[in-house]
């Protein structure tokens, strides 16, 4: 056997070697994912639909794979302390947010002073529900409809108010900019809290207020709030009869959901895997069950999807939030 056939041969008995290491349990289990523990970071305290969504989530995460998900709540300063630590994680996909709309598409206008970009630092991975978002008022409020609720508030200039969760809430930009595209001026009366916002309607302190079905529906079911009217571009079947504000102020459309964000430098093949992952999840009958209790809906989309819609969002309030010059430190 001449120098090159046994150069070629061992050449041969290299690779098969390589190959076969390649193919072992080991190996094999190395290239899984998830190959150890998950952290869903939540950047909300205990209790809320974030931190809801995110146990909720972790139940059914990837069990066959023998890992598990831990919920991590990290809250303060409406999301951002929590976002941070996802941003500056290892881009593995064993640490990700479980988040909302508004710290993505509103926290880099709203605030001045970030230590990461909500929207360049980060890869939306999986939308885990919409929200339905629903305008509300007291029992004796006269407007009977969101068309006479439109008029009566143009005819008392100032003397119309309504509560939400803080200076610069999903509460607080959804009827600022309904005053702002309806020509409308009326008075904002910001508390600590959606909680304490939905007190403050219930008790008649304060005439309106705006934000997620699952503050008010029982509420409503009660009697003692009244729907007025859905930020959706349509109607709801969890809110039967409550028409879409846009009917009455075309091109005003407000939407809320939930998603799940990584690191932005996440392999695309595994941002593919965990956007499969979710969205089998959320398609599970007692998930839907849940979401509907909470009103919210599933909306399964493809990453490059729910990119477009971050950027839509972004877009349209980061005018907003300009345009009202409102800002936190």
């Amino acid at each position: 056997m001449n120098n090159t056939t046994h150069h070629r041969r061992a050449f041969l008995t290299a690779c098969l070697s390589a190959a076969a290491l390649l193919m072992s349990p080991i190996a094999h289990a190395q290239a899984q994912y998830p190959d150890k523990n998950v952290s869903f970071v939540v950047p909300f305290a205990p209790g809320g639909s974030t931190d809801i969504l995110g146990r909720m989530i972790a139940q059914h995460y990837f069990k066959e794979s023998g890992a598990t998900t831990i919920v991590e709540n990290t809250p303060g300063a409406g999301g951002n302390i929590g976002a941070a630590k996802v941003a500056r994680s290892k881009a593995d996909g064993h640490t990700l947010e479980i988040g909302a709309m508004s710290t993505h598409a509103m926290n880099g206008s709203l605030y001045t002073s970030l230590s990461f970009d909500p929207m360049q630092d980060f890869v939306p991975v999986a939308m885990l529900a919409q929200a339905i978002n629903v305008i509300a008022v007291k029992p004796s409020f006269p407007a009977q409809n969101f068309k006479e609720l439109i008029e009566y508030v143009r005819a008392n200039p100032g003397k119309v108010n309504y509560s939400s969760g803080g200076i610069g809430t999903h509460n607080h930009l959804t009827l600022a900019l309904l005053a702002e595209q309806a020509g409308l001026e009326m008075v904002h009366v910001p508390y600590k809290g959606g909680g304490p916002a939905v007190t403050a309607l219930l008790q008649g302190e304060v005439d309106m207020f705006a934000g997620g079905a699952s503050l008010l529906l029982r509420h409503a079911q009660a009697g003692t709030v009244r729907l007025i009217a859905v930020t959706e571009s349509t109607s709801s079947d969890l809110v039967p009869g409550v028409p879409s504000a846009s009917d009455v102020v075309p091109g005003f459309v407000v939407t809320n959901w939930y998603g799940v964000f990584a690191p932005k430098d996440l392999d695309p093949s595994l941002v593919e895997t965990i956007n499969a992952e979710i969205n089998r999840i959320v398609a599970l009958p007692e998930v839907a069950t849940r979401l509907k209790t909470m009103g919210m809906i599933p909306l399964p989309v493809k990453p490059v999807e729910l990119r477009q819609m971050l950027q839509q969002d972004y877009e349209l309030w980061s005018k907003t939030i300009t345009s009202l010059s409102i800002a936190n430190n």
